[in-house]
């Protein structure tokens, strides 16, 4: 079995004695949130004028402003990510780990932390509805639902895998600092076309592999899982995660045929202001 590592910020728990997971690791919940809230009110401006320069100060409309920011933070959110859940992806996915009682700090700390993330996520997604939409609020409260209920504990030795499909999120925002980087009159991008083509590429094998093919295979696997401990499962949540996972995939193949629209656009030199926030 794989050796997990310590969660390194075991030893700030409020709750450290406590058997609830949600106590114990609700401080990394709560200082998630407000490291997200802080990248989203300050860190991600200061980033978007050093790189972007008069590209991102110059914008007058104030949704360009705020999907800017937004991406930005899925950008580092995304990196993060990647980085804590590495330890995780070689987890079995076989009955080796009961799904329904299997548990660790390290696993929990990366579902605390991406639940801090998802909660101003779904804030954003509340407070600009009318710029994301049903879709992208569906989709925040699907993974956040995910992320709760891997604390009870359900379904912990899946929480990397779930979380791996953030891998295609950084081509996501790219391309779309990208659009945002085309002029919309001459069609000239300050970024050359090769690298525009580059990143529709990855963004659209990257997108494939994690969100539609690793992603339908997932599912089945979580399905036998269940099964093989089906006496045992809390039937409800087990019904609501899967109703969840068939839906995010639904919207997976939604997004990824708009990511060969847009990647269609950028390869023939046309711009769009596709309103793909993160996924």
């Amino acid at each position: 079995m794989t050796h997990l590592g310590k969660d390194p910020f075991m030893e700030l728990s409020w709750f450290p004695e406590s058997d609830s997971l949600y106590l114990s690791h609700a401080h990394e919940i709560v200082y998630s949130f407000l490291f997200y809230l802080t990248c989203s009110a300050l860190i991600a401006p200061m980033i978007n004028k050093f790189i972007f320069g008069k590209h991102y100060t110059s914008i007058k409309d104030k949704n360009i402003k705020i999907d800017f920011n937004v991406h930005t933070v899925s950008m580092i959110q995304a990196i993060i990510s990647m980085i804590i859940i590495y330890p995780t992806l070689f987890l079995p996915n076989d009955n080796t780990l009961n799904i329904t009682t299997y548990h660790h700090h390290y696993t929990s700390m990366v579902a605390s932390l991406t639940l801090g993330y998802f909660i101003w996520d779904l804030l954003v997604c509340l407070k600009h509805f009318k710029l994301y939409g049903f879709q992208f609020l569906g989709h925040a409260v699907g993974a956040l639902y995910v992320m709760i209920i891997a604390l009870k504990p359900f379904c912990q030795p899946w929480i990397g895998k779930f979380v791996l499909y953030e891998a295609s999120t950084p081509f996501v925002n790219i391309n779309w600092f990208i659009i945002q980087l085309t002029d919309p009159i001459t069609k000239k991008c300050v970024i050359p076309t090769w690298v525009n083509v580059l990143n529709g590429l990855m963004l659209l094998v990257v997108f494939f592999l994690v969100r539609i093919a690793w992603g339908t295979l997932a599912t089945l696997m979580i399905v036998k899982n269940m099964w093989h401990v089906k006496h045992q499962i809390p039937l409800i949540s087990a019904f609501i995660l899967m109703s969840i996972n068939v839906l995010l995939n639904g919207l997976n193949f939604v997004w990824f045929s708009k990511m060969i629209k847009i990647a269609k656009k950028l390869a023939g030199g046309s711009s769009s202001s596709g309103k793909i926030k993160q996924v």
